[in-house]
Formats: C-alpha cells, sequence, structure tokens
C-alpha cells in the first residue's frame, strides 16, 4: 500500500469516527428529550382548577366513583386511602398530580352505589372564581361570600357558607383556645388574617 492509499484510509477513519460520535451525542439528545417529555406532567387546563358550588376541578358532588376513577385528567392520579368517620374506617381517594402530594380528598357515600359525597379541596392551585383558596385569609373569604356561622367540626375550627356550599376550615393554632371550646367565635370576631387550609364542598 503506497503512502497516498495509508493516508486515504486514516482519514476515511478519522471521518467515520466523527460521524458516528454524531450519531451517538443526537441519540443521547433524543433519549433525553424523550425521557424528559414522558417524566414532565402535562399542564392542568384552568377549568380543571376551579372550585365552585358543588364542583372541584372535573369532580362534581354526586357523580359515580367509578365515573371518577376513568376519567381521570391526564397527568393525574386517583390514590385509595382510608378515613375514620365516627369510630369507623371509610375508603375515600386522593386525586392528585403525579408530581404533587396534595390535590383533592374525595369520600364517598355508598347507598347503594357509590358517588362523590363530600370533595376537600387541599391544594391551593384550585381556586373559586373570586380567588378564594387553601392559604386564603378568613377576611378575603368573608369578604367573598356570607359566612352563616362557625364551628368546630370533627375536630375542625370553620367557617361555614350555606349559600356558597363550602365550609372553610380555618387554622385556629393562634386564637386563643378557650374562646374556640367556649363558643365565644362568631362570623365577625375571628381576625380576618387567620388562614385557610381546607376548602370543603358538601
Amino acid at each position: 500500500m503506497n503512502i497516498r492509499n495509508i493516508l486515504y484510509a486514516i482519514l476515511l477513519g478519522v471521518s467515520m469516527a466523527a460521524c458516528l460520535s454524531q450519531n451517538d451525542e443526537t441519540t443521547t439528545e433524543n433519549e433525553e428529550q424523550v425521557e424528559a417529555t414522558a417524566t414532565t406532567p402535562a399542564e392542568p387546563e384552568p377549568a380543571d382548577l376551579v372550585i365552585e358550588k358543588g364542583r372541584a376541578g372535573n369532580i362534581r358532588l354526586g357523580v359515580p366513583i367509578a365515573e371518577v376513577r376513568q376519567n381521570v385528567v391526564e397527568g393525574t392520579v386517583v390514590n385509595d386511602t382510608l378515613l375514620t368517620q365516627e369510630g369507623q374506617q371509610a375508603t375515600a381517594y386522593v386525586l392528585h398530580a403525579t408530581d404533587k402530594a396534595k390535590g383533592l380528598l374525595i369520600e364517598q357515600q355508598c347507598e347503594p352505589d357509590c358517588q362523590v359525597w363530600r370533595i376537600s379541596v387541599l391544594s391551593p392551585i384550585y381556586k373559586t372564581a373570586e380567588g378564594i383558596g387553601v392559604g386564603s385569609s378568613y377576611g378575603e373569604v368573608k369578604a367573598a361570600y356570607p359566612i352563616t356561622t362557625v364551628a368546630v367540626e370533627e375536630d375542625n375550627f370553620v367557617a361555614v357558607s350555606d349559600s356558597a356550599g363550602m365550609s372553610f376550615m380555618l387554622d385556629d393554632t393562634k386564637l386563643p383556645q378557650d374562646g374556640k371550646e367556649l363558643g365565644r367565635y362568631d362570623p365577625g370576631n375571628i381576625p380576618d388574617n387567620t388562614p385557610v387550609t381546607r376548602v370543603l364542598l358538601y
């Protein structure tokens, strides 16, 4: 083999190696893009995050639980959980985004078919048309909805709006505990800066 052929063979080898290296990089980039696409949850539609009377997102009171499980929005999951109600355990469901721990807690009644009974909004991404949700203040709630009563229900301090069909669970840790226990609170004397920790639709 003469010098010219040797040089040609070397150049050909270098060219092939560069081409293979570029193909490897392209393949790696494509794999990374596919992986990123697969692990990135779909962004929820605005309508999927609305709280209104009888509805949170696409979950409505009274619909069959089977329908809830069948119509899960892309990027969300439904997990079974157990709640203790009046000393007895009951099955409930947590609907949440795949990358979020909190979402909606769905309670059921089975008479005989299981239907959505109550919905607890646990995530602050859900809001009413007035912008009320987890993390809002009692003052904001009171300005948006007429408060029928305040009470201790199931060990939670709540402000109830019958017209809205919602109970707003409040963080009472900074309130005088004797006042709560003696029933001294009413819709007018709860501090406006008391935060909402959960919204219950019933």
